[in-house]
């Protein structure tokens, strides 16, 4: 849930990634993160958010919701984001007039509202047809640029927008969400306003954004997030019990690596149900013997059971049918069990990847969402 854990392994790489960002304001970079559920992409996010802050930036971080991608909603959404970076750093007498006016700029793209500022009201209310609509992407990049320059009088050195869930935003047939939101920011970035933009989501993210716009793959720095490998599968699990004076027997901790294949919310499963399941300072076999069974069943309840409750009647049907393959299945297997062509196919496939159950790993193939998904699917039946 994106609660920091007692140790956090193998994040040391993209921490330092973005520390560069930082000190190079106008270095015109952002970050891609992607991954499945439950290997810490929320975690990362949020010390990317207190990396930024300690340095001075101005953070606007949101988790994404469906309705939030609707084109109307997304719109206001970040414009509002917007305005609450230019509230954190409007308070003082000594800014006060210019967060006035870049408030007010921000504000009269978003129709009518009213944002205090240190006591002073601005409202923005709209004269009906006297308004001209503009694009999108413009809009964002003025308002950018307007937050930017106030980060100027408030000695901040830039914007960063930090977007969890991103995955469910995506370009609508005859409206703009994400191609204006990346279309804003490189217009703002090459006209060297410090902004860095990081969209973090599911494996589709990176189709959604390359769909969006042609250049994005210039735009963004990818982080892919996965398991965990040696050594920092085994210390994610030992390290917090060995600071409270518990151990794990050596062959708990290869069964349990082999269980968890290193996937970092399960090993967080693991260790929470032996450690409280135990009662010797020395976690041993038999315990994870006579806990294993209790685990399996939580996580089939309390983890998978939601996701696949999340699918229509069709869209189970395609997901059993790719969990008699393992964990991903070719377009041509589902075709063949299915009896049904590649057009019959897409819509449900469309609505299973808007759903985040399922991605496309390669061309063709399709793969759960989180791990060990299949494992479940067969142990649950119909």
């Amino acid at each position: 849930m994106g609660l920091d854990p007692p140790y956090l392994g193998g994040r040391e790489a993209q921490l330092e990634r973005f520390q560069d960002l930082l000190r190079n304001p106008h270095a015109a970079r952002n970050l891609l993160v992607t991954g499945l559920r439950g290997v810490g992409k929320t975690v990362l996010l949020n010390r990317y958010s207190n990396a930024a802050e300690a340095a001075g930036w101005l953070v606007g971080e949101r988790e994404f919701s469906e309705p939030d991608a609707e084109p109307a909603n997304f719109a206001q959404t970040v414009l509002a984001d917007l305005v609450r970076l230019t509230r954190k750093v409007s308070g003082g007498a000594r800014v006060r007039s210019a967060a006035v006016r870049a408030a007010q700029a921000v504000l009269e793209h978003l129709g009518t509202l009213s944002v205090s500022h240190s006591g002073i009201e601005v409202g923005v209310r709209f004269q009906g047809a006297s308004h001209t609509p503009r694009r999108l992407d413009d809009d964002l990049r003025d308002a950018l640029e307007e937050v930017a320059g106030l980060c100027r009088h408030g000695r901040h050195p830039g914007i960063v927008l930090r977007y969890d869930e991103f995955q469910v935003v995506h370009e609508r047939r005859g409206a703009s969400t994400l191609s204006a939101l990346l279309t804003a920011v490189g217009g703002a970035q090459q006209r060297s306003v410090p902004v860095i933009l990081v969209l973090c989501g599911l494996p589709n993210l990176l189709e959604n954004v390359a769909k969006a716009k042609s250049y994005s793959e210039r735009m963004f720095i990818v982080e892919r997030l996965g398991n965990l490998t040696a050594p920092e599968d085994r210390l994610a699990l030992t390290e917090p019990a060995e600071k409270a004076a518990r151990t794990f027997d050596e062959a708990v901790v290869a069964a349990v690596l082999r269980d968890t294949a290193g996937y970092p919310f399960f090993i967080q499963m693991y260790g929470d149900a032996l450690w409280k399941g135990a009662a010797a300072s020395v976690i041993g076999v038999e315990d994870l013997r006579r806990l294993r069974p209790r685990i399996l069943h939580a996580l089939d309840r309390g983890f998978f059971e939601a996701r696949y409750a999340r699918g229509s009647a069709r869209e189970r049907e395609l997901l059993r049918l790719i969990a008699r393959h393992g964990e991903s299945a070719t377009l041509r297997q589902l075709s063949a069990d299915s009896g049904l062509m590649n057009n019959q196919l897409q819509p449900v496939i469309s609505n299973m990847l808007r759903k985040g159950l399922i991605y496309r790993p390669s061309r063709a193939t399709l793969a759960f969402t989180a791990p060990m998904f299949g494992a479940h699917i067969r142990r649950r039946g119909k």
